[in-house]
């Protein structure tokens, strides 16, 4: 994959997120809410959207994109009475409905098409083990689809996990302030660093103190809005790596999804096995860390109404569930 379709691929993951969310909030976001919800810095995430903007992207296929436009202030019309506002400070921005083919001429694929091409290349893949340049493309296509971090954020990122993990050495409490990953809103807590480690979210900490049910709690470092290392200290559990064992051992799920939902799987589960393949569809077994429900119910509504959970069927509402959650919140509990 040549570097500026590498880059094209790094924005349209960033755009496709940051675009839907756009479009429940049609009065618009301040860029800097956005950008916390993506884990973007803000100026990062103005640069794409100025690129896209200025429709500095590839035209690949022939499917529109919406249109946005740059306002002063939430919902606001600029200061010389014009709809926009100046792209390169304006504070909000926002998505409106018109002709996007006719006024910007690029083109977008679907989330439904990008996993199609997801799956493709994975398939040709399995037939040509050994092709280097193909497995390095379809890796970098597969960050590219769900990664939204480039170097400033990750940057950031291991500052947060290096001071987190001072704080673990020391046995000092943290107090942070964190947007919840399956939850709206952010919450401040004062948590009792263990372990700091780097999975393929990015970095992590497994943090108490043990709650009454005998767990501790996982938190992504994308997610710490602020930090504050405490002089308060802790006596770590005797059994903190049974504990941390506990809160990192992985559920099996097996799930039918349609072929372009395969990305979701490999987005959310663990480890995937395939257990039967056809042309429309596969039967996989996925191995999740918790929230098991939340992460299925993910794969389940990105996927549709042909996914379903074939064990444990407990699970099998998960999609009907968080979609019920989501509508109630965006519809602001009403």
């Amino acid at each position: 994959m040549s570097a500026p379709l590498a880059v094209y691929a790094r924005r349209m993951a960033r755009l496709t997120d940051a675009l839907a969310i756009l479009e429940l909030h049609p009065a618009g976001l301040p860029l800097r809410d956005l950008a916390r919800e993506l884990g973007e810095p803000p100026e990062a995430l103005r640069e794409t959207f100025l690129a896209y903007y200025r429709a500095d992207v590839v035209d690949l296929v022939n499917f529109a994109l919406p249109v946005i436009e740059f306002v002063g202030g939430a919902g606001d019309d600029a200061a010389d009475g014009s709809d926009e506002d100046d792209p390169t400070t304006a504070e909000v921005v926002r998505v409106v409905q018109s002709d996007p083919e006719r006024e910007l001429g690029v083109a977008h694929l679907s989330a439904e098409q990008l996993g199609e091409l997801y799956a493709a290349g994975t398939d040709l893949l399995a037939l040509e083990p050994a092709n280097g340049v193909l497995a390095d493309a379809v890796e970098a296509f597969r960050a590219g689809l769900w990664s939204v971090a480039d170097g400033s954020a990750d940057e950031r990122g291991t500052e947060v996990a290096a001071a987190l993990n001072d704080a673990a050495q020391a046995a000092r409490r943290v107090r942070l302030v964190y947007a919840r990953a399956w939850q709206p809103g952010t919450r401040e807590r004062v948590v009792e660093p263990y372990r700091v480690v780097r999975t393929r979210r990015g970095w992590e900490v497994d943090a108490g103190p043990v709650q009454a049910d005998g767990r501790i709690r996982t938190y992504l470092v994308s997610g710490v809005l602020s930090l504050e290392v405490l002089d308060e200290r802790f006596e770590r559990p005797p059994d903190i790596d049974r504990l941390i064992a506990a809160n990192r051992t992985p559920v099996d799920v097996e799930l039918v999804v349609p072929q372009s939902g395969r990305w979701a799987v490999d987005r959310f589960a663990e480890s995937v096995a395939v257990l039967a393949d056809d042309e429309d569809s596969v039967k996989v077994r996925a191995s999740f860390l918790p929230p098991v429900g939340q992460r299925v119910g993910l794969i389940l509504i990105s996927c549709g109404p042909e996914a379903f959970v074939m064990s444990p069927p407990s699970l099998d509402p998960s999609g009907a569930d968080l979609a019920h959650r989501l509508l109630e919140h965006h519809r602001g509990g009403g």
